[in-house]
């Protein structure tokens, strides 16, 4: 793809500065660039790559009067370059219709720009929406319901009675809508309880790759709004998770609890059941939360404390060592100073 510098920035809504008609043929990160790349740069404490880099342009931040390239300037570099990157990468979309050997129920709704792969299956009572892409191998189950322009990679198991919204993308390998894990104890033996809710999802969520989202046993286990969820993690039954959370790989979320709005889990932390987490929560990487958490709280740990406490108890446990060695030694002298005592007393 070519396109000229002045292009872009009517493309991207922001001015320019430089030979309109310079050609700009791909995009890169500013130490990879060659000619022919735009770049970014952010803020101010990059600027001496600009020295190095092989650019031809930059995306650049505001109130920087003096950049040496030809220059686009953005009040959100990254986001202005993010956009760049879709227009110079377009995702392939495949031609609307239904394969030939996938299995689509006649009960099923379809829309006709919709795109089903091969060896798909869609149950009765399921419903695809418009601009739909539904790769090959992907299972949708009974009365499941898919709003418009979501995007559904391949390998993936979407079970009856889940409802997706509009522009969501879920990942190769996820599942959603298995069943919760209940079991009632019978005589030694493990009884499951079923599971007979479903999962909601909002609109313009991500799902990673390899996800599991557990139905609810009654009622309905939801995902908000603008949620992105990454690889591995697990969603048991009947959580809710807020509009705008971000939860990273492999974190676990066990069932009926409540995660608010604008909230993040770092990896591999996990939250116990029915408890609340409030809106705005920072999570640390590895955090094991097993109590209800205050909105706007930064925790980590385990279990969870607010994050400065568990930096003091990080560096304690750092000092542990020394403290042990410091110990074994004062242990020793004053074993010598009681041989001493009793020696001066007899």
């Amino acid at each position: 793809m070519k396109i000229t510098l002045s292009q872009i920035a009517e493309k991207l809504g922001l001015e320019f500065s430089g030979p309109p008609d310079l050609p700009i043929v791909g995009v890169s990160a500013i130490e990879a660039a060659g000619e022919g790349d735009i770049s970014f740069i952010v803020d101010r404490k990059h600027l001496p790559v600009l020295e190095k880099t092989g650019a031809s342009a930059v995306i650049i931040f505001e109130g920087y009067d003096d950049c040496p390239l030809p220059h686009i300037v953005s009040p959100n570099p990254y986001l202005s370059f993010v956009e760049l990157v879709r227009l110079f990468n377009p995702e392939p979309r495949p031609a609307p219709g239904i394969a030939e050997n996938a299995v689509v129920s006649p009960n099923a709704s379809v829309e006709g720009d919709a795109s089903v792969g091969a060896f798909c299956v869609i149950e009765t009572g399921a419903s695809i929406g418009a601009g739909c892409i539904i790769h090959p191998q992907v299972y949708i189950g009974r009365d499941v319901k898919i709003g418009c322009n979501t995007v559904i990679k391949p390998l993936v198991s979407v079970l009856d009675g889940t409802c997706i919204g509009e522009g969501c993308i879920i990942h190769s390998g996820s599942v959603i809508g298995s069943d919760g894990y209940g079991f009632v104890m019978d005589s030694g033996r493990h009884v499951k309880i079923p599971q007979i809710g479903n999962v909601i999802i909002g609109d313009d969520v991500e799902i990673g790759a390899c996800v599991a989202i557990d139905r609810a046993t009654f009622g309905s286990t939801k995902i908000g709004t603008g949620c992105k969820i990454d690889n591995l993690v697990h969603i048991a039954h009947n959580v809710t998770v807020g509009e705008y959370t971000l939860i990273v790989a492999q974190v676990g979320i066990a069932g009926s609890s409540s995660i608010g709005k604008h909230c993040t889990l770092a990896g591999q932390a996990g939250v116990a059941g029915h408890i609340s987490v409030g809106d705005n929560v920072i999570a640390a990487s590895k955090a094991g939360i097993p109590r209800d958490v205050k909105a706007g709280s930064i925790i980590g740990g385990i279990p969870a404390v607010p994050i400065d406490e568990w930096r003091r108890q990080v560096a304690a446990m750092l000092r542990l060592p020394n403290l042990m060695k410091d110990l074994k030694e004062m242990k020793k002298q004053i074993e010598i100073l009681s041989e001493r005592i009793g020696q001066g007393e007899s």
